[in-house]
Order: structure tokens, then C-alpha cells, then sequence
């Protein structure tokens, strides 16, 4: 299918197409703005690679390990593939090595995939809309299972995990979203009050409401389906364009929501502090430039945001994709795609390391694209230290990113190492610590890591550390996010709040002290920060002291730091 004719989602005709390229061009009811592409202070840099085998690749998601993993149906749904084409592939991408590392073909009776997500566990979920099902793959044991959508032809499309695990997706052949509990093994589904919204791309906020779009452009709606069980939906203009056609969806670390807007050509914001259902406030659209204009149009397609304040996007017809900063002010960057008439489609995805990795379907590959030179966001308080682990392999933690150099044991205990730009801990055995910066009084300390399992077994940050009797300490331990003071050797539990945490997946924590108050919150790292503070606690034994990392472990434990962060509060 060439694509001038992969109209996926709106029935949009040729005619109706030219006529409306010529409108006046008046959106400003619809709080529509204008952005112009400028050269920033900082390079994107592409390449691409030829998928293992088959053609169409689609969807992208990453595991904990940071690998790239990519749903090849084998087929251009448009917006279904033949009844006779074969079931899909999987394909694990390793981006330390630029090389795949696995291709998983689908079993007999299973159809093609196009969106994935993994949840804590380390298990990957995909729809299977040609199928009418719900797939899971366990690396663990090379496993495929599947189970039937209860509606008939209902088109499950995108996927989310919610933070107890449970899968969401979008029926995009009907009115309806769905979850799937992988413990009961049952489905639930809501409808939407549109016949027809096609609903498409769906995303889970850090309070676990689920946003979607629905897809139709005689419906055009943002919908969310609230913890609580109510679904409400937002107008994103108030009269109806069949060029608007939301795509995929995400949120961005403000908790705003974010998507693109298909044949538009545009990105649409929500300011959730701003919405109410049922209207079009706190809601606004952002154009970009289309610098091909002997192109067939344009269609923004995939999207995704990045620790930096970027939402990025790609564009289909316009063979490009580019980003936006998510204050909503500012310009569009726009690049060209590696391969020309690739189709940039749905599959981007900015990765831990905020690499942009998206699907060129035409073209039969995966891009990526790297940020170099991009400036540090400065801290509203003052930097103690700071760690990014981004150095050659050895022994020890030796010299930061910033310059200090390690103290505790990170730098006289030979388990503690650089390995593949993360500081590693592997076959110790006892409690140790890992001390960075300057001694000080009101301070916070935000990093992440993981553990490849947390039998008798906990990390965490450390506060006020005078020495190995004396600190403050917020970790996990599989079950328990927990705030405790050890004085003159003495450890008390302050604060403790249940917290799941799964060996091999990557959870974020930020522990801060103010006068005689302590608080602390932990998320997984892919995840969206918390808005509010999880646990806090009273304690005035400590006044002052150093930031660090604590880890109790035993010796079939390894922990992988990716980032530290200590600043002044």
C-alpha cells in the first residue's frame, strides 16, 4: 500500500482533503497555536537498522534492561490485515551492541501484534486486533498464552499497565476500552457514549486513571476512565473537523496529557488542572511547519516525552519527526527521517536514556536518534552532586560525572564497579553505603537503580550520614517503602507505607529532609513521578550530614545504579 492510501483511521476523501488544505486557516476558538522550527543549541543524530525479518514493523517498548523491543505484524493494517496473513513477530533490539538479539514468531492461531507494554513482572502484553485477543510473552520461559476479548470484533489496539497490573486497552473496531486482570484471568469493558469513537491510543496517569482518544473525527474526544470508576471526556475543539483524528497518547512529568493529532498535522495539550468534562477548557493545539510540500500530507502519528521537557513526535507523510518543549512555549524542531519514504508511523518511543526510537514501516526498520549537547535542566536548588555513571568500565565507582569522587564503600569494596554505564554492585554480601558531595543540613536525594532480586535484600538513600551508626534512610524492600533513623547504631522504623518492588525492574526514589521533617516517595523509573509526597516522618536526632546510596544485599544480588542526584532543599 503506497502511502497516499493508508488512511488508517478517518474516512477522509481526496476531494474533501483539498478542499479543507485551502481554508482560512482560524482555529483560534480552539486555543490553536502556531510554532515555527528554529536551530537549537544541541544535535540529533540518526541511524536506522533493517528489522530481523517479515515487513510492517510497528509498536516499541523497553524492558528493564533497556533493550528495544519491536511488534512486527507482517502486515499494513488498514485498518485490518488479510484473514490468511500469518501471525506476527517480536524482536528484541540490544542498543549497547546495534544488533538484535531475538525474534519470537507468534504460534499458530494468533494473529498479528502492533502495540506492547510490560509490566512488573517482566511479562509483555500485546493486543492482537485482527484476533479479537489479548496476548502475553514471558521471556522468563519463551511462553506465549492469549485470551478472547468478550466482545466480538472489537479491535483491542493500544495497551497500558496500570501500577497493580492490570492491562488496558483500547477496542478500536467499537465503542469500548477494556482491562484484563492477569491474576482473576477476567475482562471488564466500558463504553464509550459515541457509537463510533474508534477508540485508539491509551495511557495510564501516576494515579492510575486511564487516558484514551477516540479516534473518529466526528467524535475527536479525549476520554478518561478514573480510578474511580467514572469515565468522563474533554472536547478538544468545540465544533468538528474530519481532519482531527487523535492518535497515540501520553502524559509528561507535569501530569498533563498529551497526543497527536493524525491528519491535522498538529499536537494536542490538556492542562488537567484546567479540564472539565464535557468542555474544551485547558485544552490547546500546537502546529508545526510541514517543510515538504510536495508531499501527500501529513499525519502525526507516534509520540512520546523525555526527561528533558520534550514531547517528540514523528509524521508519516512528512517523513519526519521532531519535538516540542511541554511548557507549550517555545518552537518545533523538526529532523528528517534516516531513510526517505520510511513512513514514521506509531512506534516512537523516547527510551531511560532519552533516546528517540521510532518505526519506519515502509522501509522495514527501526531508527533511533540521539541527543547530544542538550543542556542540563538547572535544578531549582543548588546541585551537592550529581552522578550519570556514564563512563568506562572498572573496578569501583571512581570519579562522578560531576567530578567529586565516590566515598563509603564505593570506592574500597571491589564488588562496586562501573559495567555498561551503570554503577554496579555484585557479590557482596552486608550493608554498605555509597557517599557523594558535601556534608549538609536541608537536603534531597533523587536516584534510580534496580535489583536483580530483593530476597533478604533493600536499597535506598541516605540522609545526614555522619557514619555507619548514625543516618537517615529511605529505602524498598519488595514490599515496603520505609523511612528509619539508625542512632548510635540503634535502627528505628519511622514511616513505612506498603510498596510492591519486583527484582530486574527499575524504580526511582526521592528522600528529602527539611528541618525536622523527612519525605520520601518511589515510583518505577518508566512511570510517572507521584505528584505527593508518599510517607513522611518527624525526627530531629541528626542536624547534618552527607547524601549517599544504601544497600543491604546478599551475595546472588546485583543492584545497577543508572542515575544520582543530591541537591540542596
Amino acid at each position: 500500500m503506497s502511502k497516499g492510501r493508508k488512511i488508517i483511521f478517518g474516512h477522509i476523501t481526496l476531494i474533501i482533503s483539498i478542499v479543507i488544505a485551502f481554508l482560512p486557516f482560524g482555529f483560534i476558538g480552539f486555543g490553536l497555536y502556531s510554532a515555527h522550527a528554529k536551530q537549537q543549541d544541541y544535535t540529533v543524530t540518526t541511524q536506522d537498522f533493517n528489522i530481523p525479518s517479515s515487513r510492517d514493523p510497528w509498536g516499541t517498548t523497553f524492558d528493564s534492561n533497556g533493550h528495544v523491543w519491536l511488534a512486527i505484524p507482517g502486515c499494513d493494517p488498514a485498518p485490518t490485515c488479510n484473514s490468511n496473513d500469518p501471525p506476527g513477530e517480536i524482536a528484541e533490539f540490544n542498543p549497547s551492541s546495534s544488533s538484535w538479539m531475538n525474534t519470537f514468531h507468534l504460534p499458530s492461531g494468533y494473529a498479528q501484534p502492533l502495540f506492547l507494554a510490560f509490566d512488573s513482572q517482566g511479562k509483555l502484553w500485546f493486543p492482537l486486533p485482527m484476533g479479537n485477543s489479548i496476548g502475553m510473552f514471558d521471556p522468563s520461559t519463551n511462553t506465549f498464552q492469549q485470551w478472547t476479548v468478550p466482545t466480538a470484533n472489537a479491535g483491542p489496539w493500544d495497551v497500558a499497565i496500570d501500577s497493580n497490573g492490570i492491562v488496558w486497552f483500547t477496542e478500536h473496531f467499537t465503542n469500548k476500552i477494556g482491562r484484563f486482570d492477569p491474576v482473576t484471568q477476567t475482562f471488564m469493558e466500558v463504553s464509550t457514549p459515541a457509537l463510533n469513537s474508534q477508540p485508539y491510543g491509551i495511557v495510564r496517569d501516576s494515579s492510575n486513571n486511564v487516558w484514551f482518544t477516540e479516534n473518529n473525527s466526528s467524535v475527536a474526544l479525549i476520554g478518561e476512565y478514573t480510578s474511580g470508576g467514572n469515565l468522563q471526556e474533554y472536547k478538544i475543539r468545540n465544533s468538528f473537523s474530519n481532519r482531527l483524528t487523535p492518535h497515540l497518547i501520553t502524559v509528561d512529568p507535569n501530569g498533563n496529557i498529551w497526543w497527536s493529532e493524525g491528519w491535522a498535522g498538529k499536537l494536542g495539550e490538556l492542562e488537567v488542572s484546567h479540564a472539565v468534562p464535557g468542555t474544551n477548557k485547558g485544552m490547546k493545539e500546537y502546529a508545526y511547519n510541514l517543510p515538504c510540500s510536495s508531499c501527500s500530507g501529513k499525519h502525526t502519528s507516534g509520540i512520546s516525552v523525555d526527561s528533558n521537557g520534550l514531547i517528540w513526535f514523528d509524521d508519516a507523510e512528512q517523513e519526519i519527526f521532531g519535538s516540542f518543549p511541554d511548557s507549550g512555549t517555545g518552537s518545533f524542531t523538526t529532523y528528517n527521517t534516516p531513510t526517505t519514504n520510511g513512513h514514521p508511523h506509531d512506534g516512537l518511543n523516547v527510551d531511560g536514556k532519552n533516546r528517540i526510537w521510532f518505526d519506519e514501516e515502509f522501509a522495514n526498520k527501526l531508527a533511533e536518534a540521539i541527543q547530544t549537547g542538550y543542556p542540563t535542566p538547572t535544578p531549582t536548588s543548588t546541585t551537592l552532586a550529581q552522578d550519570t555513571f556514564q563512563r568506562a568500565n572498572q573496578t569501583f565507582w571512581g570519579t562522578a560525572s560531576d567530578g567529586l569522587v565516590w566515598s563509603g564503600q564505593a570506592n574500597k569494596q571491589s564488588f562496586f564497579s562501573i559495567n555498561s554505564d551503570m554503577g554496579q554492585v555484585s557479590n557482596g554480601n552486608g550493608q554498605y553505603t555509597a557517599l557523594l558531595g558535601p556534608t549538609a543540613t536541608d537536603a534531597e536525594v533523587l536516584f534510580s537503580g534496580s535489583m536483580s532480586n530483593f530476597t533478604k535484600a533493600n536499597f535506598g538513600a541516605v540522609l545526614r550520614w555522619s557514619n555507619s551508626n548514625n543516618l537517615y534512610k529511605a529505602s524498598i524492600n519488595g514490599y515496603t517503602l520505609m523511612i528509619q533513623k539508625k542512632i548510635n547504631g540503634t535502627l528505628t522504623i519511622l514511616s513505612k507505607i506498603s510498596f510492591a518492588a519486583t527484582g530486574g525492574t527499575s524504580y526511582t526514589l526521592r528522600f528529602q529532609v527539611t528541618g525536622s521533617t523527612l519525605y520520601a516517595k518511589a515510583w518505577e523509573t518508566n512511570q510517572i513521578e507521584p505528584t505527593n509526597w508518599m510517607i513522611t516522618a518527624t525526627d530531629s536526632s541528626l542536624q547534618s550530614g552527607i547524601c549517599g546510596i544504601y544497600l543491604q544485599i546478599q551475595s546472588t544480588v546485583t543492584i545497577d545504579i543508572t542515575s544520582f542526584l543530591a541537591i540542596m532543599s
